[in-house]
């Protein structure tokens, strides 16, 4: 499927840093969705400029396209497995993303920025009481990363059980570069926990 989006938008100056510009976005975007293992969705925002910008500013809004990274915007949603399958992999944008458990990276979103785009991706994989979950914030340039692997323990010492992620042992570790909006000391961060549910009400 292929269709054409326009609208127009506004950036003001903040703090009498800037100039006032004005654009109108077009987005075409391509669309192929193939059930519930697959689906494509291709196509970036091109901002053409209406007014400011200042002199030596092209038609195209520069900031939009000047780093590698800004190219993963081409890429709005690649789906590879099912939220069932044993692996899955996603690219695209990630919006309100937590890292299995939440407790390292949780409702992180990496296209806040107006001025960077990048494609990010995870994959999820299980394998019998395993259930693992890796992510990159840009996976055309070094920024945030982290993977979490979880144990189901009933799992192990019960067999497969009816509501599985009941019970289980995690460890977690992200990795920043410290390289998103400027230079920054690189950090690692680990997480070790354990997860047992004693009350269920109708619904959770």
């Amino acid at each position: 499927m292929t269709r054409l989006d326009a609208t127009t938008l506004t950036f003001q100056p903040r703090a009498g840093v800037g100039t006032d510009e004005g654009f109108v976005q077009v987005e075409p975007p391509l669309i192929l969705d193939g059930g519930a293992e697959f689906g494509v969705n291709l196509g970036a925002p091109v901002r053409l400029r209406l007014w400011g910008g200042g002199e030596g500013t092209g038609l195209v809004r520069r900031e939009d396209w000047d780093s590698v990274s800004d190219w993963g915007q081409v890429v709005r949603a690649l789906k590879l497995g099912s939220d069932h399958a044993p692996l899955a992999v996603w690219f695209g944008g990630l919006d309100s993303f937590n890292l299995l458990s939440g407790h390292l990276v949780r409702r992180y979103s990496n296209r806040s920025n107006p001025d960077y785009h990048p494609a990010g991706g995870f994959l999820t994989g299980t394998l019998g009481p395993l259930y693992t979950q890796a992510f990159a914030s840009d996976v055309l340039g070094a920024r945030l990363m982290g993977a979490e692997v979880a144990l189901d323990v009933q799992h192990v010492l019960f067999g497969q059980p009816r509501e599985p992620g009941r019970y289980t042992l995690a460890l977690s570790a992200v990795h920043d570069w410290g390289r998103a909006g400027g230079r920054a000391p690189s950090v690692t961060l680990a997480h070790l926990d354990a997860t047992a549910v004693v009350v269920v009400r109708p619904g959770f």
